[in-house]
């Protein structure tokens, strides 16, 4: 036994319009034959009674003395079927003059109007009751000695209204019977079409308490429902990607401020342990004021990737000169160059623009020189030189400048390509630590890249050296010559 679906569930109310749809398909579909075949029958009746009423009209004058009619034998024919007819005459005048043995004392059976219309030369058919008989009757003119005379022809109808009436009941049944078949059809087919659904929501239940790591079974055919689950797996292979980047990022996050945090409160504590002079308190306090720089420069880099990751940082495009970008980068590093004897130099940057924001791109300068500065060998060098790659012709995209910050490290891994741009991630602790460094700057780097629509990446590194791509959109010396005062191309800014 099939339960009846509550409407609150999706298939209930799938299963609902289903069957209402095939219901009035059904029942129009139904209609249609009713309409057809009553249409059928009453013009196969009009022309039984045309036929009949002619045969009539005819031998009713026929032969000698006044109009007469030709009773047929009915009593011999009970135990068949039969069609009965009823006829009357009528003269010129509209008078009734004669009519069958079955109609006797019965008034005129057709309007004096339509009587009139066959005196005038037509054949009308109209629909007649007699005695609460259904019936059909044909009026036509016949001759005698001179005198015309309307001959009304009929058919009782009673079989044909039972007929169409025992058809209405029988559409009627069938329609009833295939709302039921379509609602349980339509059920089971909801169901099985469904199953696929249900479990994708009781795993994802599942997944939503902090399964994370499970996934949705692999589906069989890559239907709706099939490229639904790969595309959820992958969502959750995302999902799963960035909860797990978050938690190392609090992790690390904490980590990292609750170092000098420590070291504060020691150097503070034992500053107040014992009264001390103003050279030792002063001493102290600018110890605590520069790890509260570095504090600050922290919170700064993770409010700036933060936003840089969520789209929340202003970004206004501008042409901004790529050669005076690199010196004014080398001279906020040429302290920290000179005390390691690192040499800053570039070369082929002249009339080369790119399209930046002008504060943000100086960041991303600043931190990929300072690697390649604290990761350099002693009196080694770092060269930057770019070139304009220009678009395929006919594309509407703009030139991307490369530009290649060549260093003369110890080299980075293979497998630390990707790894070096992580929160956090330091290829040396030790010189890190000495350096300053907090682990954000790279990262900092390819989201400040990525709201530009540029990239950042590992391009070569041996034990020799190592050379790192910045490529974004920009243009060459001819092409800013041309257009000195074309704005960068357009891109919406991503409100704060």
């Amino acid at each position: 036994m099939i339960r009846l679906p509550r409407l609150t569930t999706f298939r209930a109310r799938l299963t609902l319009r289903w069957t209402l749809a095939v219901g009035v398909l059904l029942g129009v579909a139904n209609l249609a034959v009713y309409g057809g075949a009553r249409l059928y029958l009453d013009r196969w009746l009009d022309r039984h009674v045309r036929t009949v009423a002619a045969t009539e009209a005819a031998s009713s004058t026929d032969g000698l003395g006044d109009v007469h009619l030709h009773e047929a034998p009915f009593a011999q024919l009970e135990g068949g079927a039969f069609t009965e007819k009823f006829v009357q005459i009528f003269d010129r005048d509209g008078r009734l003059v004669l009519q069958s043995t079955a109609l006797d004392g019965q008034a005129p059976v057709v309007p004096p109007d339509v009587v009139q219309q066959a005196f005038e030369g037509r054949a009308p058919v109209v629909s007649v009751s007699v005695q609460g008989r259904p019936g059909r009757a044909a009026v036509l003119t016949a001759l005698r000695d001179g005198r015309p005379y309307a001959v009304a022809v009929g058919l009782f109808a009673d079989d044909i209204e039972q007929g169409l009436a025992f058809l209405a009941w029988m559409l009627g049944a069938v329609w009833l019977a295939g709302l039921a078949a379509t609602a349980a059809i339509g059920y089971v087919l909801a169901s099985r079409a469904l199953a696929p659904v249900a479990q994708i929501t009781e795993r994802a239940a599942w997944i939503a308490q902090g399964n994370f790591a499970a996934r949705l079974d692999q589906p069989r055919v890559q239907d709706e429902v099939g490229r639904m689950t790969v595309l959820l797996n992958s969502m959750l292979d995302r999902l799963q990607a960035a909860v797990e980047a978050n938690r190392r990022f609090a992790s690390d996050a904490s980590h990292e401020l609750r170092g000098p945090l420590t070291a504060m409160a020691g150097e503070l504590d034992v500053a107040l342990r014992f009264p001390r002079s103003a050279d030792s308190y002063e001493e102290t306090l600018r110890h605590v004021r520069g790890r509260l720089g570095a504090l600050t420069k922290l919170a700064e880099d993770l409010i700036l990737l933060v936003r840089a990751q969520e789209g929340t940082r202003e970004v206004t495009l501008r042409e901004v000169a790529l050669a005076p970008l690199i010196d004014e980068a080398f001279h906020r590093l040429d302290a920290s160059a000179r005390a390691r004897g690192v040499t800053l130099r570039h070369e082929g940057l002249d009339g080369i623009q790119v399209y930046a924001d002008p504060s943000l791109f100086a960041r991303v300068i600043d931190n990929v020189l300072a690697n390649a500065v604290h990761y350099n060998r002693e009196n080694g060098w770092v060269q930057v030189t770019a070139r304009v790659e220009e678009p395929t012709a006919g594309t509407w995209a703009p030139p991307i400048v490369h530009i290649l910050v060549q260093d003369t490290g110890t080299g980075i891994q293979p497998d630390q390509y990707e790894r070096i741009f992580e929160r956090f991630f330091r290829l040396d602790q030790s010189r890190a630590r000495h350096t300053g460094g907090s682990g954000l700057g790279l990262a900092i780097c390819r989201e400040v890249l990525t709201l530009h629509g540029g990239t950042i990446q590992v391009a070569a590194s041996t034990p020799a050296g190592t050379t790192v791509e910045i490529c974004i959109p920009g243009q060459g010396a001819e092409v800013a010559d041309e257009v000195s005062d074309r704005p960068a191309p357009a891109q919406s800014p991503v409100a704060t």
